[in-house]
């Protein structure tokens, strides 16, 4: 098991087919997503922060945790708390996309849109008028379907405009555990200023 700070508030934790063994975690029990689900993950969190310096001396009914199981046979899992202490340093690094896509510069907000399609997300950029700090474009694909994803800094004064028309091309989320997924497992297509090249397409 390996684990790295995204933000000052939430985790990713990697586990492989003997981690999920040894914590005994189901993958059939991660998809349900039933209540035993609820169960076997609040057990888990318990032993979690036995075992490291994360989170400690906070419920483990007070944190938020989203688990998917991976082709490997282990998963990964995303631990956040509302809290506003910073974490202690996690215990491996890596270069991580998923953190510099889910933490904001001062003065910024960071900004997640899904969209159906490249000609809707063309159609965002070319509303969003450089008004972008900086964005990347991700493409997501089940197998049932493909999305395009856009996660985007804005200024703190743009982003209540940018936000509003974000919702009406495509589905809106400032969530830093839903940006780090989308930002770890999306394909990336473009970065830096995707929006001002999509925006080109329309």
């Amino acid at each position: 098991m390996y684990y790295d700070a995204l933000s000052t508030n939430t985790v990713k934790i990697t586990l492989t087919r003997k981690d999920m063994s040894d914590y005994s975690i189901r993958e059939d029990c991660l998809r349900a997503r039933s209540a035993e689900t609820k169960r076997m993950l609040t057990r888990f969190l318990r032993r979690f922060q036995s075992e490291s310096s994360l989170f400690a001396g906070r419920s483990a009914d007070r944190l938020f945790l989203e688990a998917f199981p991976s082709d490997d046979g282990g998963c990964v899992m995303y631990v956040s708390t509302l809290g506003t202490q910073p974490l202690p340093p996690e215990e491996t690094s890596s270069d991580s996309e998923a953190a510099a896509a889910s933490a904001s510069a001062p003065g910024t907000r960071t900004l997640m849109c899904i969209a159906g399609s490249l000609s809707d997300m063309a159609g965002l950029c070319a509303g969003l008028n450089g008004r972008l700090k900086s964005s990347s474009l991700y493409v997501l694909e089940t197998r049932s379907e493909k999305c395009f994803v856009l996660i985007a800094r804005a200024a703190i004064s743009s982003a209540d405009a940018v936000s509003r028309l974000m919702s009406e091309y495509g589905e809106l989320s400032e969530d830093s555990t839903d940006i780090a997924f989308a930002s770890e497992h999306g394909k990336r297509l473009c970065s830096g200023s995707a929006a001002a090249l999509l925006a080109g397409l329309k």
